[in-house]
């Protein structure tokens, strides 16, 4: 049997600073030096800092604190990273919520989290019709009449007690298969532990400047927004990773999917200035990393991970050689397997189920006792009393020659698509709440021209024909936009296995957004 576990480093997760400690230890050391930049305008770590206490100091006196959940909804500007990072120092949980979703899911998530206030702008689209208490930071003076806490700015703020590893961090909602969003909930030691161990991997010197274009609803932004704060490095906002084709910014770091990588080979407008680069959220084909080295990227890492497990768990620095990249080795405490469907090891070159075990895996999903059971097992390979182990849904195998993972496929109906993750059931049930719709399947093609797509395949009551416009603002009234099929395809009938279940591998190919298909049964 082969060993069941791979792991890099000693499974201790004591030398993992608390996120604001970090931060705050740089602002009290150098002041002066640029913490986050957004075009010309730029906030200093002891700005930052300060800013951040004032919102800390207000979400005490309101009594909030730990266990508590705040939302945040804020366009990508330094006041983000000062809610984000004042909620921390309040000893709460942040619960990002994108302006840009619909409102019927911003209030889901509010209701389904408990969140006790949001903090946002008069401006920010949508933030007056919100239920609940909302604080518009924008409308708040610069040194609100407030008791202080126990501790000032330069000492990392208030807070009612100490940082406990175990309370929540974050709570960041993922598409889920029933049709309902689940909310992650992530700890403090969890979200410590990841920027130690990345800090680690890359080292100060590459997180000196980091690009964060990744919305705060997704997890790779927590990487993106307060790694580089832990090392003294300076977080650079852009909206999209594609403003680097206009407006380089020379030595900062990358990180972003493979589908917009493969955007910026294809029209080869990635500056050269770029020299590392970051690829996470979907398999990095061969062909988009040889053209990264084409265009003068000395780095490519290639980094592996779900909500889950605290964003980023498996990395490797990829080298060049033949075949699919892998996704390499786990960071840190992270111990992955390769299991059977009884919870055995298997051989090294064979496919089996991935899972993650380690000081990075996250409590569970917020107020879902049930889901949570089901992902969140007893670790059967840990010496640690209460361990637990993340079922991804992912296959693997460990290369026989060297021993790195290799990412191979789904074993279950969720996707990555530019990066988003998607659980097709989720989308499912959002276009069976349709009264003509009949049957649905819900499928990425991968033989689309221009890349993939997202395609919805449809049985309707009487032959009705509902216009893809209209179905598609029925799932933007309560999906976000990511998640909205690309084209719509109604069938005569559904095809079939022998069982009676949706034969998707034979659902047509479809010609144009709209097509109809007549299929037989």
């Amino acid at each position: 049997m082969s060993d069941p576990i791979l792991r890099d480093a000693p499974p201790a997760a004591a030398g993992a600073p608390d996120v604001v400690a970090a931060f705050t230890a740089w602002a009290t050391r150098e002041p002066d030096r640029v913490a986050v930049v957004l075009g010309d305008t730029s906030l200093t770590y002891g700005e930052l800092d300060a800013a951040a206490d004032r919102v800390a100091r207000r979400l005490r006196s309101d009594g909030v604190g730990r266990e508590h959940v705040v939302g945040v909804m804020l366009d990508r500007t330094p006041r983000l990273l000062t809610a984000l990072l004042g909620v921390l120092k309040a000893g709460a949980a942040y619960l990002p919520l994108d302006p840009r979703y619909p409102r019927a899911r911003l209030e889901f998530m509010l209701a389904d989290s408990g969140a006790s206030v949001v903090l946002t702008e008069a401006a920010v689209t949508g933030a007056r019709e919100l239920t609940g208490r909302t604080v518009f930071l924008d409308e708040q003076p610069d040194e609100p009449r407030l008791p202080d806490g126990p501790a000032g700015a330069a000492s990392g703020g208030p807070s009612a007690s100490p940082v406990v590893g175990a309370q929540a961090a974050y709570v960041i909602y993922t598409s889920g298969s029933t049709g309902v969003p689940k909310g992650v909930a992530v700890p403090r030691a969890a979200m410590s532990e990841l920027l130690l161990r990345v800090g680690e991997a890359l080292g100060a010197e590459r997180l000196e400047a980091v690009l964060a274009s990744t919305s705060a609803s997704f997890d790779v932004s927590v990487f993106e927004l307060f790694a580089p704060l832990t090392v003294g490095g300076r977080v650079v906002l852009v909206e999209d990773a594609m403003e680097l084709c206009d407006r380089p910014v020379p030595g900062a770091l990358l990180s972003t999917v493979p589908t917009v990588l493969a955007q910026m080979v294809a029209l080869g407008a990635l500056d050269r200035s770029t020299r590392t680069v970051l690829s996470a959220g979907e398999a990095l084909p061969e062909a988009v990393l040889r053209g990264l080295w084409e265009l003068g990227v000395e780095e490519v890492f290639n980094l592996y991970g779900p909500t889950e497990a605290t964003v980023f768990v498996i990395s490797t620095l990829l080298a060049d050689e033949p075949g699919a990249p892998p996704i390499g080795r786990p960071l840190g405490s992270t111990a992955a397997y390769v299991l059977d469907e009884r919870l055995r090891p298997v051989p090294p070159g064979t496919e089996g189920d991935l899972y993650i075990g380690g000081a990075q895996v996250a409590r569970g999903y917020h107020g879902r006792p049930a889901p949570t059971a089901e992902r969140f097992l007893p670790d059967p390979f840990s010496a640690e009393p209460g361990a637990r182990m993340y079922r991804t849904g992912d296959i693997a195998r460990l290369r026989v020659h060297d021993g790195a993972l290799e990412y191979r496929g789904r074993a279950d109906h969720q996707v990555k698509l530019r990066g988003h993750r998607i659980e097709l059931g989720e989308v499912e049930a959002a276009l069976a709440g349709r009264p003509e719709v009949v049957h649905v399947a819900v499928t990425v093609r991968e033989d689309m021209r221009g890349g993939p797509r997202m395609v919805a395949y449809l049985v309707t009551a009487g032959g009705s024909e509902p216009a893809a416009e209209e179905l598609r603002k029925h799932l933007r009234s309560t999906l976000p936009a990511h998640m909205v099929p690309n084209m719509f395809v109604r069938l005569e009938d559904m095809p079939r296995t022998p069982a009676g279940k949706i034969d998707r591998n034979a659902l047509p190919k479809p010609v144009r957004a709209g097509a109809r298909v007549k299929m037989s049964s």
